[in-house]
């Protein structure tokens, strides 16, 4: 499955094209770091703010996914329709776009790829960036797909199955060994998961090759032919592994949304430190 386009085939597609550009906005809740909401963009982009209308709040989760008929308002709003060619790109190289591109394909859209390196490689090849355009609001029509998102009784019901539950946190995360970001979420991690820091599928911000991808999931001895479900803090970064799992064959791929905001504060859900 090709997601990815790099920016010099970006470049050449704007000049042949009509493509609308998504800048996936959030703040990075681990390190506190506000994403760079006021710097340029490039050219012809609207934002998805996963702060802001891209999630819902409503669940009392960080970036839930919203309903289908509020984020359809609110991608017609940013000037999509269901027929746009789209590439999500990132500030930070690859982070939430990867959020943004999941989002779209469980809403049916056919005609969305992530760029690979982001506005970083963007800028690193001297390519043009301009003032944020005033979208243009359009109907946007849904085609939502159920298999993008699982909630927490899928998850349960994964536990001591053939389903790999795979843990995007970082180690110490993991294993319990820090305390969570968020206030009043446990440590530790789900009973059988896996722990593959989102990190180890990127370098500067670009995906590894394919090749090297199979070797990272292979090492951490995940099973690309069998059910992965990914999971992380919100649901964002667990869907750098969930591209990078589909980018190597997986089909079986899907998203806990609440991730371990919703796992850690449930007391009555099974927690691991090990």
């Amino acid at each position: 499955m090709s997601m990815l386009v790099n920016v010099q085939q970006l470049a050449t597609q704007l000049q042949d094209e009509p493509i609308i550009l998504v800048r996936a906005v959030m703040d990075d809740p681990v390190t506190k770091t506000p994403d760079s909401r006021d710097a340029m963009v490039l050219p012809n982009s609207v934002d998805i703010d996963l702060d802001g209308e891209g999630s819902a709040h409503t669940t009392g989760f960080p970036h839930s996914m919203p309903t289908e008929s509020d984020f359809a308002l609110y991608l017609g709003r940013q000037g999509l329709t269901e027929r746009s060619s789209v590439v999500v790109y990132d500030t930070r190289g690859m982070y939430s776009a990867p959020r943004v591109w999941w989002m779209l394909k469980a809403m049916g859209h056919e005609n969305v790829k992530l760029l690979n390196g982001g506005q970083v490689a963007w800028e690193e090849k001297n390519l043009p960036v301009s003032e944020q355009r005033i979208p243009s609001h359009f109907k946007y029509e849904s085609n939502a797909q159920s298999k993008w998102f699982v909630n927490s009784s899928a998850v349960i019901q994964a536990i001591n199955t053939d389903a790999q539950l795979v843990d995007a946190r970082s180690e110490a995360r993991f294993y319990g060994q820090v305390e969570e970001p968020r206030p009043g979420i446990r440590s530790g991690h789900m009973p059988g998961a896996y722990n593959l820091p989102f990190t180890a599928l990127l370098e500067n911000g670009f995906f590894l090759s394919v090749e090297k991808l199979k070797d990272v999931f292979a090492k951490a001895n995940i099973d690309l032919s069998k059910p992965i479900i990914c999971t992380c803090g919100s649901g964002v970064t667990a869907c750098i592994i969930g591209v990078a799992a589909l980018m190597c064959g997986a089909n079986d791929v899907a998203i806990y949304d609440g991730s371990w905001s919703e796992w850690g504060a449930n007391a009555t859900f099974p927690v691991v430190k090990d």
